[in-house]
């Protein structure tokens, strides 16, 4: 091949020396490597979710006369990860029945990302 620069057309082209790593492509895992490969022992901690709340006095809302009950809250997903995994996430796989040819997920992470961190604020009142 040659490379897209220009000069593709002429009569000294310029060659294409850039190698392919055959590990960014999705065929490289099917068997090329035993499983034995990709096992590792993984312990993991995760934060998932953590909600905290504060329910208003009762005594500001006689105040007024249209709530009965108010509450606010925090809620934060996935905060904190402490693990030995040597990959991104423990819990994700990019390798599922929807990018795999039907396979299912087969305990590959390749071009997977992390669960990304949520926070929530929020409001509950009765009328």
């Amino acid at each position: 091949g040659v490379l897209l620069d220009g000069m593709e057309n002429t009569s000294t082209p310029t060659a294409n020396t850039i190698s392919i790593t055959p590990y960014t492509r999705n065929d490289y895992y099917t068997s090329a490597f035993a499983e034995g490969d990709f096992v590792e022992s993984v312990n993991w901690l995760r934060l998932r979710d953590l909600t905290i709340g504060y329910r208003l006095p009762s005594k500001l809302l006689k105040r007024q006369k249209v709530l009965k009950q108010a509450s606010v809250f925090l809620t934060g997903t996935d905060l904190f990860m402490i693990t030995n995994y040597s990959g991104v996430d423990p819990n994700v796989n990019g390798l599922n029945a929807g990018n795999a040819r039907g396979f299912g997920g087969q305990g590959i992470d390749f071009g997977s990302v992390a669960t990304p961190r949520g926070i929530n604020v929020g409001l509950k009142v009765q009328f």
